[in-house]
């Protein structure tokens, strides 16, 4: 029933991932804005507050998670070994961590005396990307993209002379770990419920136990749940796996679920699929004020509270999409599908866009750049890349792990 299921195409995953992405872009180009609405941008370290760009990262991973059966699934059902499926993992998830490194650090710009400008040595470190991992790159295409990386590597200078380093792994490096941990994990318990809520369960409870409580947020921020250490084994255990406090896994782990469950529910009445969607908002909704009085929403901090909200804003947002797909309702949204598709290339354009912008000199005025003209300037900012995502997909530019 798992192969019949997963094999077929989600067209409401697709959606839901392309809306994501194009929201992700739209909140990233935020930084080119003088003022905006605070409830567009990011809480403050610390701070308990949910703003628009807040939700997008979490969504994402939960998008991935949902996308997971799909991929395994469907590589199974073609024929491939354990061992070849294994192999795609990992070679994706390193795929993601070295895209992320290297963007990470990038961040902060190039010393003056390295041999590579920052904007000179993005742009280099995208034509490596697209000859390693185009689909339709050669091996010769291939050699020749890892060779410019590890010369890119080489080079690498930042202004206090440090060389290329994890960092914090970027965002494409943390969704790489995330992806290894859960995939790994559905491969080995594959559509069986119980086995995938208990996963999400501990990483609940490693959450609950690795995040600082409410009051020790405006003190020291070390104090946790039953009066545990700051530094204690557990985390040292979990900063070994690159799970953390577990917030990125549990996020994916959500969408996993969501997925099998879904799949559970396959045959039943549509009224039945949309009376269980909304009793899980509710419930996540419900858990959400319960946890929050011990933690904080908090993003950079990835408490509870913030998982929680952030899953149930994207089970509410699959369900309306799914329903909407369901009664042929949803080609509206056809425009988005090359960010659904398409999407680690639409994630790399504003990185295309604001390198050439730098070498040609093009900004925009700065009465475009101030409240509600530079919201549309955004916005048109992320159609853009939307747009430009479709046209290199026409000319055979997409990149694909």
């Amino acid at each position: 029933m798992e192969q019949q299921y997963f094999s077929r195409r989600n067209h409401a995953i697709d959606l839901l991932r392309a809306m994501v992405m194009v929201l992700m872009v739209f909140v990233n180009d935020l930084w080119r804005i003088t003022s905006y609405p605070r409830w567009l941008g990011h809480a403050a370290v610390g701070e308990d507050f949910l703003g628009l760009s807040d939700i997008v990262f979490p969504c994402f991973l939960f998008v991935v998670g949902m996308s997971i059966p799909y991929a395994l699934e469907g590589r199974d059902a073609k024929g491939k070994s354990t061992m070849s499926i294994l192999s795609h993992i990992f070679t994706r998830s390193l795929a993601l961590i070295v895209m992320g490194v290297f963007l990470v650090n990038t961040e902060s710009g190039m010393s003056p005396d390295a041999l590579l400008s920052n904007t000179i040595y993005k742009l280099f470190l995208l034509v490596a990307f697209f000859l390693i991992w185009n689909y339709k790159s050669n091996k010769w295409f291939q050699i020749a993209g890892v060779a410019l990386l590890l010369f890119l590597a080489f080079v690498f200078k930042d202004p206090k002379g440090g060389y290329l380093s994890a960092r914090w792994w970027g965002i494409l490096g943390l969704i790489g770990w995330s992806y290894l941990f859960c995939a790994l994990t559905y491969l080995f318990t594959r559509a069986r419920l119980k086995y995938i809520v208990a996963v999400w369960g501990a990483l609940l409870l490693v959450n609950m136990l690795l995040t600082p409580l409410r009051e020790g947020i405006s003190t020291s921020g070390s104090r946790l749940l039953f009066g545990l250490p700051k530094i204690n084994f557990l985390g040292d255990f979990t900063d070994a796996l690159h799970v953390g406090n577990g917030h990125t896994q549990l996020l994916t782990m959500s969408g996993v679920m969501l997925s099998v469950i879904s799949m559970k529910l396959d045959r039943k009445k549509a009224f039945t699929k949309a009376l269980a969607a909304i009793v899980a908002v509710i419930v996540l909704l419900l858990a959400t004020w319960l946890t929050r009085q011990w933690w904080i929403i908090d993003k950079i901090g990835g408490s509870l509270p913030w998982v929680l909200v952030s899953s149930a804003i994207a089970v509410g947002m699959y369900a309306l999409l799914s329903w909407l797909v369901t009664i042929g309702k949803a080609g509206w949204l056809s425009f988005l599908r090359p960010a659904g598709t398409s999407t680690l290339t639409c994630y790399i354009m504003p990185h295309l866009l604001y390198s050439l912008m730098t070498i040609f000199g093009f900004s925009t005025p700065a009465w475009m750049n101030d409240g509600i003209v530079g919201i549309i300037n955004c916005i048109c900012f992320s159609l853009l890349c939307l747009f430009l995502t479709w046209l290199f997909g026409k000319m055979g530019l997409k990149l694909k792990i």
